[in-house]
């Protein structure tokens, strides 16, 4: 995709802090999808297949990355494991759901070293040794925006969990193609 993200593309951060082992620490911060603000309230707008009332922009958007980097070293367990999860939800149910699960010690990623959830479901992810992409719910990347949807980054424990770092995360977003 050489050039996707010189014209056109967007970045929103999400963050996460250091969270203690146990499944009452885990955490999740989001980002509310409300495109760009354009026009006037009373400008009706259609098109092929989309019927919309301003402020919202009726181009669509994706989207196409979704990264994210430990502050330290993380290596996972084969009990009490944690996940980490970029998801798209919509009108409170969950569309997409993709996961890196630290449930083995193979599954391992170095400090300050990104991890893209770009990729097909099943595929071993650069940077973190045997750790794959698990698809839980939905489509793997890139996924269409709509006003009102929500992205999160979520720290989901098994057992007890683990102690995880801080991780930063990046999602871009594109206008969508026809």
């Amino acid at each position: 995709m050489a050039g996707a993200r010189k014209h056109g593309s967007h970045p929103y951060d999400l963050s996460l802090p250091a969270l203690a082992a146990g499944s009452a620490a885990d955490t999740s911060n989001v980002y509310p999808w409300d495109a760009y603000a354009d026009g006037t309230q009373a400008l009706a707008v259609s098109g092929p297949a989309t019927a919309t009332t301003f402020p919202y922009d009726i181009v669509a958007e994706e989207v196409f990355e979704f990264v994210y980097v430990l502050e330290a070293t993380l290596t996972g367990q084969a009990t009490n494991f944690s996940a980490f999860a970029a998801r798209l939800i919509r009108a409170g149910a969950v569309l997409n759901d993709l996961r890196v699960v630290y449930n083995a010690a193979g599954v391992t990623t170095t400090a300050f070293s990104p991890v893209s959830f770009y990729a097909a479901a099943s595929a071993v992810l650069f940077n973190t040794g045997t750790g794959i992409l698990t698809l839980q719910a939905g489509s793997v990347l890139p996924w269409t925006l709509q006003p009102g949807d929500i992205v999160q980054l979520a720290r989901i424990s098994t057992g007890t969990g683990q102690a995880t770092p801080a991780i930063g995360a990046a999602f871009r977003t594109r206008q969508k193609s026809a």
